[in-house]
């Protein structure tokens, strides 16, 4: 075969055969790239894995892919998991203890002193310090050494007294302090019947003789000890509401009894003086009566709150 049909070969093949462009090469040298996420467990070599010069790292490798077979002695890391910390939910007691309070508080009551109110300071977790004011005024009837009196009782007092609690967070307590007191009783005898006062054993008549007999009854001691015991701390830390209850006595001293009679216009003096004696005689009677009253007793229930 000449050199002529040798180059007309070659230039028929160039002609039939197709043109092979840049962007072919290029699509053939360059495979087509899909990201596929790797699934836990299972272990693929993607053509990007296999071009990579770089090392592999085992540890790494094996956290994310810990079945696959390159991993068989590898050890297994668990991870520790700190257990979770159980908070215990506040109680009652709790809420009441966390809740703020000032250590000042009233207390509202009702005693044989009168009714009126105690205002109380914490000064130490044992001791508190109290200021309270009771009063009542009444009238009524009663009988006093055989004698009627239609009276009214009038009961004024201020007391001063301070709390010690044996046990911090305990309610009973022992009290003493001072009450200023103004307590008395004035009333009038009533004649029996509309007619007569009956006097020591005698009746004088309210027209002729003997018309009304005055009483009053007051307390030697206008400053008078107290002491006594009692239950509730009306300034416990973190406490508001409280029940408060107190039993005790009073030195009053003793009853001063006081009878002042009027007479009629037609009364003689010595009728007059006869009536004078059996009054002394009627009230001598009248105080030994009310002795008892000098250790007066004192009794008080209320309900407390704390700001």
């Amino acid at each position: 075969m000449n050199q002529t049909v040798i180059a007309e070969e070659v230039i028929r093949q160039s002609i039939t055969q197709p043109a092979v462009t840049n962007q072919v090469i290029s699509t053939a040298i360059t495979p087509a790239k899909t990201e596929i996420s790797p699934q836990p467990g299972t272990f693929t070599y993607s053509a990007s894995d296999l071009l990579a010069k770089r090392p592999l790292d085992l540890d790494v490798f094996c956290k994310n892919y810990p079945l696959n077979s390159r991993c068989t002695n590898q050890p297994v890391n668990t991870p520790v998991t700190k257990p979770e910390e159980v908070k215990p939910e506040p109680t009652k007691e709790n809420s009441e203890t966390s809740a703020k309070t000032s250590g000042w508080a009233i207390t509202p009551e009702i005693t044989t002193l009168g009714v009126g109110a105690t205002v109380t300071k914490s000064i130490t977790p044992n001791i508190n310090a109290k200021v309270g004011v009771n009063g009542l005024g009444i009238s009524r009837d009663i009988a006093l050494s055989d004698v009627d009196y239609k009276v009214d009782l009038n009961l004024l007092n201020i007391s001063t007294l301070a709390d010690y609690h044996p046990w911090k967070n305990g309610g009973f307590r022992l009290t003493g302090g001072l009450v200023f007191q103004d307590n008395n009783i004035e009333g009038t005898a009533k004649p029996k019947n509309g007619v007569t006062i009956n006097i020591n054993g005698v009746n004088y008549n309210t027209t002729t003789e003997l018309t009304s007999v005055k009483a009053k009854v007051s307390f030697s001691n206008s400053v008078a000890p107290y002491i006594g015991i009692g239950w509730g701390n009306a300034v416990k830390p973190g406490k508001r509401w409280g029940f408060s209850t107190n039993l005790g006595v009073m030195f009053a001293g003793s009853p001063q009894v006081a009878l002042t009679p009027e007479f009629a216009p037609t009364a003689t003096p010595a009728l007059k003086q006869e009536i004078t004696n059996n009054i002394e005689a009627e009230r001598k009677k009248a105080q030994d009566d009310l002795n008892w009253l000098n250790i007066y007793p004192v009794f008080s229930i209320g309900v407390s709150y704390q700001f």
